[in-house]
């Protein structure tokens, strides 16, 4: 009986750790799939990853678009490119008011005329279709004290890190 439980209880883990694994994988490519539309200024493909909450924020679809536009514009006008957005492995994922939610390491490198520049940020993802689609909310553009107020669903378990200073390296 004991060696029944036993093995019934390690189907049930591994069951759940393959589910997990599942979910940070497609948690990791659907954020790569958003950063590689972000740097190619691909709205359409970018969009779908933006929380209907922060588009709402935004002023709406066509003016985060216009607001984006303008700022790839400023971008190329002042010789500053994306160089790689890194995304790191998602952390522990909390089921709170019917949402999937964490956070996701982001690392992002831009050059610009000066030289280069690092950011290390956080996105926070939320599903609430169990894990099938994420939204990701970067926290480098968004404040947490602000998401709190226009997601107030977010998990208080979740740990978001404390916004880094940028890293310059000087072009020699």
């Amino acid at each position: 009986m004991l060696k029944k439980i036993w093995v019934a209880g390690l189907i049930t883990l591994t069951t759940f750790q393959s589910f997990g694994q599942d979910i940070q994988t497609t948690i990791k490519t659907q954020a790569l799939d958003m950063a590689r539309a972000l740097i190619r200024n691909d709205f359409n493909a970018f969009s779908k990853y933006i929380h209907p909450a922060i588009l709402e924020m935004a002023g709406g679809r066509e003016k985060l678009k216009n607001d984006m536009d303008s700022a790839n514009s400023a971008m190329k006008q002042f010789g500053v490119q994306f160089k790689k957005i890194l995304i790191g492995n998602p952390g522990g994922v909390i089921s709170y008011q019917n949402q999937l939610q964490c956070v996701v390491p982001e690392n992002t490198d831009m050059l610009t005329p000066m030289g280069e520049i690092n950011l290390e940020t956080s996105l926070i993802a939320i599903s609430a279709d169990q894990g099938k689609n994420w939204y990701f909310i970067d926290t480098n553009v968004y404040r947490v004290d602000k998401l709190k107020k226009v997601l107030p669903g977010l998990s208080p378990g979740l740990v978001i890190p404390a916004q880094k200073q940028p890293e310059i390296t000087p072009n020699r």
